[in-house]
């Protein structure tokens, strides 16, 4: 995986000694971290596959190239979290130098660690081996939630090193003690805080949030781990989760009448639980997000969905929202076009052809059909039909294999190359024949298989969209939801899509940039011109936005 970091052979190695490697990190290149990265990266390998006896001063190099190199992984970090739009080449080479550091310098401390378990008695790291220990837990973490951003599963014996290390830590009894894992460390922790901290994230990878979100309910657990033991003994008035320490998988919930085994531990959520029901009265109370923890990337009202979300994985089985529609299996497959701008352009060319309004086309309902179907007129209609032009218009959509669906949602499973665009909040028009309307749906769910292929679940909206133009009347009202691209919002128009006619409101999904709270636009459809005023936001994705809006008198 990581082949393309490598190192010439006669280069000296930077990490023979303490003092060597204390030379080398100041020589490398001050403007260019990912190059430095790399290069720390291509060292740690050499490091790993040397051969060399684990010393205490091995042990040191390792311990203070760490220690150099975190800054810049930092920065590497939030370079990748705060440029969620890179290209594909761009965000692949950065996710796999941040990877491959938490990767190597993870199996170097293992490796220390299972080679003083072997002789404990003749280690000379005996003091320092709760520190790697803790270090080593968190690097397992890491590599996880850098693995959920991906939407991949963690491999069995991924869980099991980690489980085993932790088992190590209570058989030295040590898996209490606290102390600074760096001294960059906000407050001390120990390895079972950061065990538990791997534990309740692994629900949370499941394929449901974005890389952000991940990152952010990461944070909280920096303190919120601590509130949540992890017990030997069963209880089962609290404890609703466990985890088997001698198997490959993460945190599961406990079923009824379940044989309870030596090497469960249990996990009481219940602390946590009222600690997020406390942060959200603070919240509502007026309180500053930073100043419950929360951290400076928090924002409302989309806040509280991710709050909630976390609670429900973390509460009792018979507290947890439940999917309110059954999926059943299907067979077939769907037309899906993506992204806001396209799914526009898309409506709207249709509705010019089949009411003959665009200029020079007159097409049969054979064509229009064809149209619908595959993007374009066949052969066989046109030598059955008169020779009509389409001009130079796209109108092909992607082509997915239906798995299931709901009255809500559905889902499909296409491979892995064919869906490098997908990720969650990616806005989706859906249309399963197509002689019926286009559906609005949004990418909530994916999960990698073993095989390369992909799950991918889509909530539907219901309701047939209605194509709309949006004026601007008055610019001057609200402030800006976005601020991206904030340009647009001196665009005079833009087109996007209502659903005048759900339960619980008028809605309009429109650019982001575009959205501000009382804002007004002249809404133009077939209809004729009304003027409306935007509400509430109810959801938003990558470049779009949902909101309910009023029409004004």
């Amino acid at each position: 995986m990581f082949g393309f970091f490598k190192r010439k052979k006669s280069e000296e190695d930077p990490l023979s000694d303490l003092k060597t490697v204390s030379r080398w990190i100041q020589e490398l290149p001050a403007g260019d971290i990912y190059t430095a990265q790399e290069q720390v990266v291509q060292s740690l390998i050499q490091f790993n596959h040397a051969g060399l006896p684990l010393s205490k001063d091995r042990l040191q190099v390792l311990m203070h190239l760490d220690n150099q190199a975190r800054d810049m992984q930092y920065s590497l970090c939030v370079q990748y979290l705060r440029n969620p739009r890179m290209s594909k080449v761009i965000e692949s080479r950065l996710w796999t130098a941040i990877h491959a550091f938490y990767w190597e310098i993870t199996r170097g401390y293992h490796a220390f660690i299972m080679d003083f378990v072997g002789n404990p008695g003749a280690s000379k790291i005996q003091p320092a081996i709760p520190q790697i220990a803790g270090r080593a837990i968190r690097g397992f973490s890491d590599i996880f939630k850098w693995r959920y951003f991906r939407y991949e599963k963690v491999e069995d014996k991924l869980w099991s090193r980690l489980h085993n290390l932790y088992r190590i830590t209570e058989f030295d009894g040590f898996q209490s003690s606290r102390m600074k894992l760096y001294a960059s460390d906000s407050k001390p922790s120990s390895c079972m805080d950061e065990y538990v901290q791997a534990l309740l994230l692994s629900p949370l990878g499941a394929g449901s949030l974005a890389p952000k979100q991940i990152e952010m309910v990461d944070h909280w657990l920096d303190n919120w781990s601590e509130m949540v033991p992890l017990e030997s003994s069963y209880d089962s008035s609290r404890h609703f989760f466990y985890i088997d320490t001698v198997k490959g998988y993460g945190l599961k919930r406990i079923r009824p009448q379940a044989d309870i085994e030596p090497s469960f531990r249990f996990i009481d959520t219940e602390r946590i639980q009222e600690h997020i029901k406390q942060t959200e009265r603070s919240l509502k109370s007026g309180a500053l997000p930073p100043s419950l923890g929360l951290g400076e990337e928090f924002r409302l009202p989309d806040g509280y969905d991710l709050l909630t979300h976390v609670a429900n994985e973390w509460a009792a089985a018979n507290e947890r929202e439940r999917r309110l529609h059954s999926r059943e299996p299907t067979q077939g497959r769907c037309e899906v076009v993506r992204d806001l701008g396209s799914i526009c352009k898309r409506i709207e060319m249709e509705l010019e052809i089949s009411s003959g309004n665009t200029p020079g086309q007159q097409l049969s309902m054979e064509e229009i059909l064809d149209i619908k179907l595959y993007g374009f007129v066949t052969e066989r209609t046109k030598s059955t039909a008169s020779q009509r032009t389409q001009g130079s218009r796209d109108l092909s959509a992607e082509q997915w294999p239906l798995f299931d669906r709901s009255n809500t949602g559905l889902g499909v499973m296409i491979k892995g190359e064919e869906s490098e665009w997908v990720k969650v909040g990616k806005l989706l028009a859906i249309r399963l024949d197509p002689t019926h309307p286009w559906l609005i749906g949004v990418i909530r769910r994916i999960t990698r298989m073993h095989d390369e292929m992909r799950k991918i679940g889509i909530q539907t909206l219901n309701s047939e969209p209605t194509l709309v133009q949006l004026e601007t009347h008055d610019i001057t009202s609200g402030l800006s939801y976005s601020v991206e691209d904030s340009h647009s919002t001196q665009q005079t128009s833009s087109q996007a899509l209502i659903f005048p006619n759900l339960q619980d409101g008028s809605v309009i999904i429109m650019e982001s940039a575009r959205y501000a709270h009382g804002r007004q636009y002249k809404m133009r459809d077939q209809s004729g011109l009304r003027l409306i005023r935007l509400d509430s936001v109810r959801d938003k994705g990558d470049g779009w936005l949902m909101a309910t809006y009023i029409q004004s008198a």
